[in-house]
């Protein structure tokens, strides 16, 4: 079992939160957002942060990602774990994230990556994948939050 959870965490140019809750043999990531969009951008670029300590300056490098599903949790979990595999298939950090449509079943977006560094990027949690087990999307408020738990 892990510690307590990490306090929350804002994330740099956005009015989101994000950090993390102990679950067994996991670790959940939650996420807190003005809109789903951002919702949906800032739990990639926190999954990211998560994952790997360092600078994510210089040139990105952007690719489209598209994902179909039955609810918006499902939409976050294929999200996620798109960046869990470019990280570890493709030794990608991503940067940012630009959601350009989202619906219920739906997701358009293009991720900015950069060259994953051992020199620059310091492993931090160890992520093998995100689980649909317990993933939430949800109005909160007049904002929205994300849970998910993550496979480490």
């Amino acid at each position: 079992m892990r510690g307590p959870a990490a306090p929350p965490e804002v994330l740099p140019g956005m009015s989101s939160r994000s950090g993390t809750s102990s679950h067994t043999a996991d670790l959940g990531l939650w996420v807190e957002a003005d809109s789903a969009p951002e919702l949906f951008s800032a739990a990639a670029v926190a999954l990211a942060t998560l994952m790997y300590a360092g600078p994510r300056d210089g040139r990105l490098t952007w690719q489209p990602f598209q994902a179909q599903g039955l609810d918006r949790a499902e939409l976050l979990v294929q999200l996620l774990a798109e960046v869990v595999y470019q990280s570890d298939a493709e030794g990608l950090l991503l940067a940012a994230a630009e959601i350009g449509s989202l619906s219920e079943t739906s997701l358009e977006a293009r991720l900015g990556f950069v060259p994953l560094q051992p020199s620059l990027h310091e492993p931090a949690e160890p992520v093998k994948a995100v689980t649909y087990h317990e993933a939430q999307v949800s109005r909160s408020g007049s904002g929205w939050k994300a849970h998910v738990i993550l496979d480490v």
